[in-house]
């Protein structure tokens, strides 16, 4: 009798655990796992991005009449300032006192303007003046050698005044405006950030450009804009692809929501708040500033609050969740 009474209990122990285990499975039969991200305050930018060129006044320098070579004062890489004499030809001396000459006779009238016209002419091609300040980027010609009429002898590139040329895609037009600031950055320095200011947008919008021709089979249409530097970028050189970012909206405090949290229905955007008892609530947000990664909450929730950012299509209002860590 005993031992019927043993096995009847060891049974109606296994029974319970079954039912236990069966309920329990019942009870988390909609139970979605997800992960969580709170809600907090902090700062956010709306950016449109585009790609971009380097671009910089470039001086290509030669003279009229040409001549041998007689005299380097610069090399490739120098810094030159405007106004200074970077290469003298071999009849640059004989060409000076001419001038210098014929200048005093005009002001005695005693030769034709034509003559210190004449004069002028022959001194200012018997030497290479920098037009304005840059760095010496490439020299054609050795000395001694003869620099054919109208050739390029000198190129000097201004960095200082460099700026950057980007395409703006014809949807994202509307957000971007002069005065906008913008974050240039470039794959050759991935840590560091240029700052800028949009100057200047195209009236019209034109076929995109890769590599600076349009593609036949482009149909896209962009407006060129330029954005000057703010600070330091001498470490960008002309003829450099860039990444811009335009900071078209902006806030210091807002209430910040991570994006894998939305949810779109209708036009509208929605969120899974978790409350205490691991359950979701179904919010609808008014939304504020957006960037690629958050968005701001004008209203629906507050800092603090934790919301779903995984499986959020499976979930419904008030579904149950078990919280992934």
């Amino acid at each position: 009798m005993k031992n019927d009474k043993k096995w009847l209990w060891i049974v109606l122990a296994i029974v319970v655990i079954i039912i236990g285990w069966l309920g329990l499975r019942w009870w988390n039969r909609d139970v979605v796992t997800v992960k969580i991200a709170p809600v907090v305050v902090g700062p956010i930018e709306q950016v449109v991005s585009a790609s971009g060129i380097v671009d910089a006044p470039v001086y290509e320098l030669g003279t009229k009449m040409g001549g041998r070579i007689k005299l380097w004062l610069v090399k490739e890489g120098d810094l030159v300032r405007k106004g200074q004499l970077l290469a003298e030809f071999d009849n640059y001396e004989q060409a000076y006192n001419d001038f210098l000459r014929v200048e005093e006779l005009v002001k005695e009238n005693y030769v034709s303007r034509q003559a210190y016209d004449n004069a002028k002419t022959t001194f200012d091609s018997s030497r290479i003046i920098a037009p304005n300040t840059g760095i010496v980027a490439k020299i054609n010609y050795d000395l001694g050698e003869t620099a054919l009429p109208g050739q390029i002898a000198v190129t000097v590139v201004n960095y200082g005044q460099s700026w950057v040329e980007a395409q703006i895609d014809e949807i994202d037009i509307g957000n971007v405006k002069i005065g906008d600031k913008v974050k240039v950055t470039s794959d050759v320095y991935p840590d560091e950030i240029f700052d800028g200011q949009i100057y200047w947008i195209a009236p019209l919008a034109e076929l995109r450009k890769v590599g600076g021709r349009v593609k036949m089979d482009e149909e896209s249409y962009v407006f060129p804009c330029k954005i000057r530097f703010l600070g330091n970028h001498q470490k960008l050189m002309a003829n450099m692809s860039v990444n811009v970012e335009i900071v078209t909206k902006k806030t210091e405090v807002g209430i910040i929501v991570p994006r894998e949290a939305l949810i779109s229905r209708n036009d509208e955007t929605y969120v899974f708040v978790i409350n205490k008892r691991n359950r979701v609530r179904e919010t609808k947000l008014a939304l504020g500033i957006r960037s690629y990664t958050s968005v701001e909450a004008v209203s629906g929730v507050a800092a603090g609050e934790n919301v779903a950012i995984s499986n959020v299509a499976k979930l419904k209002n008030f579904s149950k969740v078990k919280i992934e860590h």
